[in-house]
C-alpha cells in the first residue's frame, strides 16, 4: 500500500513538472510570437511609432539619420538623451513616437548606453551609410500628423528647429574665398551641407536648387582643407563628384575639400 502510494507521489510530481515545463514552454512561445509580430514603424497619431523587443535591456535608444546618429554623427559622442524608447508596462516591447517630416531615413536601436547597435527585425527595408547596413523608413509626403525638422545634435540633447527659420550667417572671415558646391539630385526635398567648417551642423546651410536643377550653395572659407558631406532629406552622403575623401570614424567616407 505504501508502495502504491509512493508511485501515485512520483508520478503527480512528474506530471505537474510536465505541466510546468509546458506552461513555461507556452511562455516563451508566447513572447517568441510578441517580438516576431511586432510591426515595422507606422504612423500614428503624432508620427512614427518604432518598436523594439529587448525584455533584458535596462534603456533603448532610437538613433538615426534623423537625430545625427544618437549624436555620434561627424566625431560627436553618442547621447543617450537622444530620442529614449520606454517601456512602461515592463513587457519588454520598447516604443518611441517620432513626428519625422516626409523623406527617407537610416535608423537603428541603440541598447544600453551603446553596447549594441541592431537593426530592426521586423523591417525588412535597408540601406547603406559608409558601408554599414541599416534599417530604413521611407516617410510619405501624404503624413496626417505635424512634423517637425528634427535634426538632433552632435553633442547634447535633441534640438528642433522650424523648416521657416532662416539660419544665422556668422560674418565672412577675413581673407574668405567664395567656393560654389552643387549637388545634383533633383528628386530631393531639401539639402544642406554640413563639414568641419560649420561644426557639422546639418541645418546650418541649406542649399537651394538653381535654374540648372543643381542643389547649389557658395561658402565663404579661408584657404586650407575642409572635410564636409550633404544632408539629403534627413539623410546624410559623400559628394557623389568629388574623388577626394577621407574616411570617417564610422567606416564611410567624408568628402574633402582644399581651398587655395
Amino acid at each position: 500500500m505504501r508502495t502504491n502510494t509512493m508511485r501515485r507521489t512520483r508520478l503527480a510530481l512528474v506530471l505537474g513538472l510536465a505541466a510546468a515545463a509546458l506552461v513555461l514552454s507556452s511562455c516563451a512561445g508566447v513572447l517568441s510570437v510578441i517580438e516576431d509580430r511586432l510591426p515595422p514603424p507606422r504612423e500614428v497619431e503624432g508620427g512614427f511609432v518604432f518598436n523594439y523587443y529587448a525584455p533584458s535591456a535596462r534603456q533603448v535608444t532610437l538613433a538615426g539619420s534623423f537625430n545625427n546618429w544618437g549624436g555620434t554623427q561627424g566625431g560627436g559622442r553618442y547621447d543617450p538623451a537622444i530620442d529614449p524608447m520606454s517601456d512602461p508596462d515592463g513587457d519588454g516591447v520598447w516604443s518611441i513616437v517620432v513626428p519625422l517630416p516626409p523623406g527617407r531615413y537610416q535608423y537603428k536601436f541603440v541598447l544600453d548606453g551603446g553596447v549594441a547597435w541592431e537593426r530592426d527585425p521586423n523591417n525588412p527595408d535597408t540601406d547603406y551609410e559608409g558601408g554599414i547596413e541599416n534599417s530604413l523608413i521611407v516617410v510619405p509626403a501624404s503624413i496626417e500628423y505635424e512634423a517637425e525638422l528634427v535634426t538632433g545634435t552632435v553633442v547634447g540633447a535633441r534640438e528642433t528647429k522650424e523648416a521657416t527659420e532662416e539660419p544665422k550667417k556668422a560674418p565672412a572671415p577675413e581673407g574668405a574665398v567664395e567656393v560654389p558646391v552643387t549637388l545634383d539630385m533633383p528628386d530631393a526635398g531639401a539639402v544642406y551641407i554640413a563639414g568641419s567648417f560649420n561644426a557639422w551642423s546639418p541645418d546650418a546651410d541649406a542649399m537651394t536648387m538653381n535654374d540648372d536643377g543643381l542643389w547649389a550653395i557658395t561658402l565663404a572659407l579661408e584657404p586650407g582643407q575642409y572635410e564636409y558631406k550633404f544632408v539629403v532629406d534627413g539623410t546624410w552622403m559623400e559628394d557623389p563628384a568629388n574623388p577626394e575623401f577621407i574616411s570617417d570614424p564610422y567606416g564611410g567616407k567624408n568628402s574633402v575639400l582644399t581651398v587655395e
